[in-house]
């Protein structure tokens, strides 16, 4: 869109929502001229930006696509323009390659060979099975099959298979473990295979339903020892009713594949004053999913940040506290990027940072003011972050309720690039506008928007792009009415405008909190922030859920 549009944007926002009333706080951290500076038509310029990149590369800005390539460079550039020393900072996401098809065969009770197939054909009815990506090559003859203990066939509630190491008996050592697909990530069934004991893998899909039954390609944890791979539900339905028979059944499983090392950049920069004994991060995802450009996922929390850095350059107040902006790769591969920079932070490093703000997806057209449970007085404390989180939950949700806006809390669930810094032991929070989940009757009430569709309908499609932020998502993701195109597109017309509402609300509050926390002394409570660094330091390579864990189940 060009400049007039984005005219037609800022109209929109202030027929919508009006000026923003001043930050309120003590006056050493009044975020209300840095919430003027920061504009709604600034992030849209950048995610513009990001729009042309994608265009330019395929329509894609995915980590190992050369969109991604474009972005960190865009970034870079732009950080330089405004003064900053940026850079980049290589983070380890191996390439997996397959060098033959995998081998499954049934050599007892009966002899029969299974149809291999690879990543292109994920989810495909003709074939019968897949290997993991990065499960190593090697080679098992005429090995036991041992199911999980909680199999559940048919499994209308869904099953828990292989989801605790309790799940695994005895005999699952030196036997190939045969697992079903639900409610935990295959990731984790995978990893409680090898504390079992198991020589091998099958994962069958679920078969609870029709798009639950096929054979599929699916990212097993780097350096995966065991060879493994996901069946369809009918291979591993007709492997378990042997077993159960008692006809002890045995298979030949051989996978052939390497990891080949591939670096990609994050992208970092730091105000040049400030204490570099209290570091405030900034961290949002660079990178977007193959399936489109990703302008909210994240281009929003990528252009918001990058709107702040200028805008901080020309402020005249300088932080007191030091601000490091992060910009990820990887993330939509399993947090590999965050998760590597954050494993990798020395202990000294780790001692000096105060806190860690996560901006991912800030534009959603259907959107909630989503906010991390830093205390876990809502999640219970297995979902809550490092003490001190606590502390940024409260900033967040005071900014929107001293403005009259209600906000609601969510689980620290893994799914964002928080966790690389969760695990070390720094204080954590963020906002989130929102991505699969359906709005329910209570959001409605308290946000507007359309009740049944996705918060984000455009979430990993090929329409997270300019014009859905700008405008409205397509009639054509508006799912509760997909047999009445009419009223999707009423659905889809009541929504216009209402990603850059998003962008305006977040952008506030975002502002806010950085500020308080660059500004503010002793916002934490002593040595919150100097936990023990429980991450080793070491040179490692990462392979993380992620958004995929969505997936995963």
């Amino acid at each position: 869109m060009h400049r007039v549009g984005l005219v037609a944007a800022a109209v929109i926002i202030v027929a919508l929502i009006g000026a923003p009333p001043a930050a309120a706080g003590p006056p050493d951290v009044d975020s209300g001229r840095l919430e003027r500076l920061v504009t709604v038509e600034g992030i849209l310029d950048h995610q513009r930006a990001l729009q042309r990149i994608a265009d330019r590369n395929g329509g894609t800005r995915s980590t190992r696509s050369p969109g991604y390539t474009a972005s960190a460079a865009y970034v870079k550039a732009t950080l330089e323009k405004a003064g900053y020393n940026a850079h980049y900072e290589m983070f380890s996401m191996p390439l997996w390659r397959e060098n033959a098809a995998p081998v499954l065969q049934q050599t007892s009770p009966t002899g029969r060979t299974y149809v291999a197939g690879s990543a292109g054909d994920d989810d495909s009815p003709s074939v019968d099975f897949i290997a993991f990506e990065h499960t190593p090559t090697a080679s098992l003859t005429n090995v036991k099959v041992v199911p999980t203990d909680d199999i559940v066939i048919p499994s209308p509630g869904g099953t828990t298979s292989g989801c605790e190491l309790a799940d695994f008996p005895a005999a699952t050592r030196g036997a190939v473990s045969l697992i079903q697909r639900g409610t935990c990530a295959f990731t984790q069934k995978l990893e409680n295979a090898v504390q079992a004991g198991a020589a091998g893998v099958i994962v069958f899909n679920e078969g609870d339903t029709p798009g639950r039954s096929n054979a599929l390609f699916r990212s097993a944890p780097f350096s995966y020892p065991l060879p493994a791979v996901v069946s369809s539900f009918a291979v591993g339905q007709e492997l378990y009713n042997a077993y159960k028979a008692g006809r002890n059944p045995t298979v030949n499983l051989a996978t052939n594949g390497f990891d080949e090392e591939k670096l990609y950049p994050n992208v970092v920069a730091e105000t040049r004053r400030g204490d570099p004994n209290h570091v405030v991060l900034l961290g949002a995802h660079l990178d977007s999913v193959p399936a489109g450009p990703g302008v909210n996922d994240d281009g929003s929390g990528t252009a918001f940040q990058l709107e702040l850095a200028e805008q901080l350059a020309k402020a005249g107040a300088p932080p007191r506290n030091k601000i490091r902006f992060l910009w990820f790769g990887g993330e939509e591969d399993g947090l590999v990027g965050s998760q590597y920079y954050a494993a990798h932070l020395p202990d000294s490093e780790v001692a000096r940072t105060d806190m860690m703000l996560d901006t991912d997806m800030i534009a959603s057209p259907n959107f909630a003011r989503l906010v991390y449970d830093g205390d876990g007085s809502t999640f219970g404390s297995e979902n809550s972050g490092p003490e001190g989180s606590g502390t940024i939950e409260r900033v967040l949700t005071e900014y929107w309720a001293q403005r009259g806006m209600v906000s609601e809390p969510i689980p620290f669930d893994g799914r964002s690039d928080y966790v690389g810094f969760v695990n070390r032991g720094i204080p954590a929070g963020g906002v989130f506008a929102g991505a699969e989940a359906p709005k329910t009757a209570e959001q409605v009430a308290r946000y507007g928007g359309v009740l049944g569709e996705q918060l984000d309908p455009c979430y990993h499609e090929d329409c997270d792009t300019y014009s859905t932020v700008t405008r409205q998502p397509p009639a054509s993701t508006m799912l509760t009415y997909a047999t009445n195109p009419a009223l999707a597109q009423q659905q889809a017309d009541s929504l216009r405008g209402n990603a850059l509402r998003s962008l305006q609300q977040f952008k506030n509050t975002l502002v806010h909190a950085v500020w308080y926390f660059a500004r503010a002394r002793n916002a934490f409570p002593p040595k919150a922030n100097a936990a023990a660094a429980t991450t080793a330091t070491s040179s490692h390579q990462f392979k993380y859920r992620g958004h995929e864990r969505t997936r995963d189940r």
